[in-house]
């Protein structure tokens, strides 16, 4: 890339061994790579250059099938884009009036929720391409989105400190929780059956919540300073979080 990257996302290779990460830029392009074990270790290969966004993008993320990655961009849209032909660009959607940002997708593949710097949540049906519902009640910018393993709700969060969750079936709010004194960067859920939700945030804490009733199980801090981003670790019985401070932790 020409300049800072902004997302990060990882998926399955479609054919072969290895996997495939996919890079999003203030460049305003994003990149696909092939990853590989070799004999003096991994080796990575760009092998599509995904051009189309009119300005720098958000975050990047891919389908459950691994054959398509989703961008969103400060050009008001997100795209779809085919893996296997090498990036050919999908989908353009414009629905969104500030720039776009979060992105993510429930793990079916048939819905795609996008996020906005002006608080809208905005859910799209990938079948049709077009918006199903969208949300609203965050009072500053969402900066991610995540469905649930349940398939039925979706949470959010972004500058102003709270998580919210939102039951699609009933198309509403059911729960909104002042999760963090800071900007909430990432959240994920727990893949197998979506019973709790980490959080990591600005306020330098990485806190893990119910999804019974949204009450805080765990308070985790290590960290100095900001808390820039996290994962489920690969065997799903931990977290990863990386820091302003420099330092990659792994949480049991």
């Amino acid at each position: 890339h020409e300049d800072r990257i902004t997302g990060l996302a990882t998926g399955k290779a479609p054919n072969g061994p290895g996997f495939l990460a996919a890079t999003a830029s203030i460049d305003m392009t994003a990149k696909l790579w092939k990853v590989e074990a070799g004999e003096d270790g991994q080796t990575i290969q760009e092998v599509a250059h995904l051009q189309g966004h009119a300005a720098r993008l958000g975050t990047v993320a891919f389908h459950p099938s691994g054959r398509y990655v989703g961008t969103t961009g400060f050009d008001h849209t997100w795209r779809l884009w085919d893996v296997e032909t090498g990036g050919k660009e999908l989908l353009l959607q414009d629905g969104h009036w500030k720039e776009a940002y979060g992105i993510g997708f429930q793990c079916d593949g048939s819905l795609v929720s996008t996020t906005d710097f002006g608080g809208v949540v905005q859910v799209w049906d990938l079948r049709t391409g077009k918006s199903i519902c969208h949300f609203l009640g965050h009072a500053r910018r969402v900066l991610c989105a995540e469905f649930s393993p349940n398939g039925f709700q979706l949470a959010s969060a972004g500058d102003d400190g709270t998580l919210k969750i939102w039951d699609l079936r009933r198309r509403k709010q059911v729960a909104s929780v002042p999760a963090h004194s800071g900007l909430i960067r990432s959240i994920k859920f727990e893949a197998s059956a979506g019973e709790c939700l980490a959080s990591c945030s600005f306020d330098g804490s990485l806190r893990v919540w119910s999804a019974r009733d949204w009450k805080m199980i765990t308070n985790l801090r290590g960290h100095e300073g900001k808390v820039m981003g996290l994962d489920v670790a690969g065997d799903g019985r931990g977290l990863v979080t990386v820091g302003y401070d420099k330092t990659v932790k792994m949480w049991k």
